[in-house]
């Protein structure tokens, strides 16, 4: 019994610090080294074959998949980063300018009333404090305010970060890499068909 809740206790330390964690981080990195061997594999064959499809694909960074493995585990527990906050920091289009993920995922935690006040209130500070602003919408001041500061419109910031998809974004950190890979397999066939 004393044994069991020893375990209990490591576990729980090991979630609530999963970088610093042993287990966790030799889990991550086995499942880490699996997806680089096979995306090795795939790139060697692109090369035995002369083929290049052009699709993006490069070398599977181990380290950074630990890493990128234990911030999903962080998100996951009380006090930790938010999913958000992870997935932007990994995974953010290039068309969004991340310079803070953390203060982008509080937008994505936004409900819709929420999300109109935030507009609402950028909107206010941006129409004081720039020219050419007044009498336009709350929504054209807000596209204003926002194309300044990460490089997307209102109406792409709304679709990457306020409609955030947890489902999506789990699955974009988790399984990215495995998709990843096999969509360069089917490159590779039909580059070669």
């Amino acid at each position: 019994m004393m044994e069991r809740m020893k375990q209990l206790r490591q576990m729980k330390g090991d979630l609530n610090d999963p970088h610093n964690s042993e287990r966790i981080t030799a889990h991550a990195r086995v499942l880490a080294e699996i997806e680089a061997q096979q995306r090795a594999a795939v790139l060697d064959q692109r090369e035995q074959l002369g083929i290049d499809p052009d699709d993006g694909v490069d070398e599977h960074d181990v380290e950074e998949r630990v890493a990128e493995i234990c911030d999903v585990l962080a998100a996951q527990t009380p006090g930790g980063p938010s999913l958000a906050e992870i997935w932007l920091a990994h995974h953010a289009p290039e068309d969004l300018d991340v310079d803070d993920p953390e203060t982008l995922a509080t937008y994505a935690e936004m409900d819709h009333s929420e999300w109109k006040q935030q507009v609402s209130r950028w909107a206010d500070a941006v129409r004081h404090q720039a020219d050419g602003l007044h009498g336009r919408s709350d929504r054209e001041v807000a596209d204003h305010h926002v194309s300044g500061q990460w490089g997307v419109s209102l109406d792409r910031f709304e679709q990457v970060i306020v409609e955030f998809d947890r489902e999506r974004a789990m699955e974009e950190l988790l399984a990215g890499p495995s998709e990843a890979t096999e969509g360069a397999i089917y490159a590779n066939t039909e580059a070669l068909a």
